[in-house]
Parts: C-alpha cells; sequence; structure tokens
C-alpha cells in the first residue's frame, strides 16, 4: 500500500512551498521491536516548518534532500493512530497518539505522510476527550510553554512579561499562567488584538510596534517593580523594551526570531542590574530529558487539555494533497488559528 507523503526536494529561503511535492512513497513495513506503525490524522503547520521548509531550522534535517531515492518528509509534530506495532510494545491497535517527538527532530521522517513509524517510548497515548485538532498540538507549544515556566520558576502573584502574546503559544501561555497563578503582561502589535488577549485571561495589554512604550508601561502596571521575568521572540528593539521593564536579576528568554534575528539590549540592565538573557529552545530541553520526565510533563499538559485550561488555538483545515494552500495560508498576516493538515 502506498503513502502520501510531502516530500522536501530543495529548500527555498523565498518561498516555503516552492521546494516540496506531493506523492506516493513506500508504506513502513517489517516494524523492529519496539516499534509503532502510526496512521496519521492531523498535523499543524508551526513555524518551526515554514523554517525547515527553507532549510534554515536546525531541528530538522533536511540533508538528503537531494540524494537519489531518499524522500524527506517534513512536519514536527501530529496526531495519529496506532495501525500495527512491533514485538514488546504495550500500546493498543486503533490507540490515538502524538510524538514526543517522532522522528523528524533527528532522521528528515516527519508527519507530513500518512503513515510513519516511531518508536514506543517517544509516543504518547492521547486522552479520548481530547480532539485532533487539539492533540495535532500537543507537543511544540504546550512543552515550550511549560518548559519556559520550569525554567524561570515565578511565584504565584508575580509578573511574566511577554511578546507576541496574540500567537497560538501565547495565548496558550496566558492560559497555563492563570491556572498557575501568574500574572501576565501581554504585548501585542495590533490595537484589535487587545480585548481578544483579556477575554482568554491576560491581566494587561500593551500594544507596541517597536518597543519604544514596554518599559514605561510596564513600571507603571508594577509600581515600579519590573516583571519577574519574560520570554520574548520577536527581536530587534522590542527586545530591548523587554530587558528593560525586567525587575533587577531577572530573567529574559528568547525562544524565536518573528521579525529579526538579531536583538538589541542596554548594557546597563545587563551590566549593573544583573538581568540574565537566556535561549529557550525545545529541542534540547525535551528531547534529551528523561523518559520519566517527558511523561510526567506529557500528563500535566494532558490533564490541563482535558479540563479545559488549555484549549489551543485551531484554524483552518486543508487536505495534506492541498499542503501549497495551507502554507500560504498558514504565513499570511493576521491568519487566526494554527492552521492543519488532514488526512
Amino acid at each position: 500500500m502506498s503513502n502520501t507523503a510531502v516530500v522536501l526536494k530543495a529548500p527555498d529561503m523565498e518561498d516555503p512551498a516552492a521546494g516540496i511535492e506531493v506523492k506516493e512513497i513506500e508504506k513502513p513495513s517489517n516494524l523492529g521491536p519496539k516499534e509503532v506503525l502510526c496512521q496519521m490524522r492531523m498535523r499543524p503547520i508551526n513555524p518551526a516548518d515554514i523554517f525547515s521548509l527553507m532549510g534554515v531550522y536546525p531541528g530538522f534535517d533536511c540533508s538528503d534532500c537531494n540524494k537519489e531515492g531518499t524522500d524527506v518528509v517534513p512536519g514536527l509534530e501530529g496526531v495519529g493512530v496506532v495501525e500495527d506495532v512491533g514485538e514488546g510494545v504495550s500500546l493498543s491497535k486503533g490507540q490515538r497518539v502524538v510524538g514526543i517527538p517522532f522522528p523528524s527532530v533527528e532522521k528528515g521522517n516527519g508527519t507530513w505522510q500518512k503513515y510513519i513509524v516511531a518508536k514506543e517510548d517517544d509516543l504518547f497515548p492521547v486522552p479520548d476527550s481530547i480532539s485532533d485538532e487539539h492533540a495535532a498540538q500537543f507537543y511544540i507549544n504546550p512543552v515550550t510553554c511549560v518548559g519556559m515556566l520550569d525554567e524561570l520558576s515565578i511565584p504565584q502573584g508575580e509578573y511574566l512579561l511577554q511578546t507576541a502574546a496574540g500567537s497560538v503559544l501565547g495565548r496558550m501561555l496566558i492560559q497555563i499562567c492563570k491556572y498557575k497563578g501568574i500574572k501576565t503582561i501581554n504585548v501585542v502589535r495590533r490595537e484589535e488584538q487587545a480585548q481578544e488577549i483579556l477575554d482568554i485571561g491576560g491581566d494587561h495589554v500593551i500594544v507596541s510596534q517597536d518597543g519604544s512604550s514596554i518599559q514605561d508601561k510596564v513600571m507603571e502596571i508594577t509600581g515600579g517593580k519590573g516583571a519577574y521575568a519574560a520570554v520574548e521572540c520577536v527581536g530587534g528593539t522590542v527586545f530591548k523594551g523587554c530587558a528593560s521593564s525586567l525587575r533587577a536579576s531577572g530573567t529574559i528568554l528568547i525562544y524565536g526570531a518573528m521579525s529579526s534575528l538579531e536583538m538589541t539590549v542596554a548594557i546597563p540592565d545587563v551590566l549593573f542590574r544583573g538581568v540574565t538573557v537566556r535561549g529557550f529552545w525545545l529541542i534540547p530541553y525535551f528531547v534529551h530529558a528523561s523518559v520519566e520526565k517527558k511523561r510526567a510533563m506529557c500528563n500535566e499538559i494532558a490533564t490541563m487539555m482535558e479540563q479545559g485550561i488549555i484549549v489551543p488555538y485551531a484554524g483552518k483545515v486543508f487536505p495534506l494533497e492541498d499542503v501549497a494552500k495551507a502554507i500560504a495560508h498558514a504565513t499570511a498576516h493576521a491568519r487566526g488559528g494554527k492552521v492543519l493538515l488532514s488526512s
């Protein structure tokens, strides 16, 4: 039986969809011990997937793109159903699972195909109460949110400052912080986003294009204390506005580069106020964690999803075969929720 797949033939910096092809490849067979064959149902298009298609994401191996007889499939996460199992597997056929992560992270064997093989230890069973649209977004954004909060250890009642608060991840972070008793100051670029953020539980919203107004408004909100910590994914001068808004000895995590691959920081914030600047990347944080830690974090995320604490922002669903249209929609301005590919 064939396997419908999106194959990356050549990365393209200008047009992420230009280097892909939808084709039929061989369906995986001959499972080894502890291996599971999954029939994928749904997968999101994340910024990391777009960077993968451009050839610039270090968490996706596309080095074999041009090799004869090799099919490199993108896609870093998704939800599927167990179709077959190898020796020693405890999962049952028909069980829905997500990857934590799937082998796309290290082998270029991603979720944008109908069938994928993964080790049982790299799979997590999804409770029936979680929809496919939400389960497809189980890994990258929720683990990033929980991981960053774990790194920052923000006490209840203190403020977290975040940029891109209107993004799918930003909205999810607001939900988790509200559940954990952490207050949020949320930076967005468009005025029309402000009420949306307040409606989902954000405590305060700052509208800023370049970061110039962030410090004054944060100090006003916090009574001059500054935010306890910050997470930032825009870069440029916005980063400077956030770093200057922190308490002395506060930490700011940079986890993305939505507007610039460079960031500006005021030297006195680091030199005299002891502000710490660190990066947070999901791959080394989670992939190299013990199986026990992965399971504990996934159980926490599943519980929050089941209880409606985390409600992933799902957007338009496209058939896998319409991946080019889906990519165009996913990269459009103000597109709404997460774009999904179904099969």
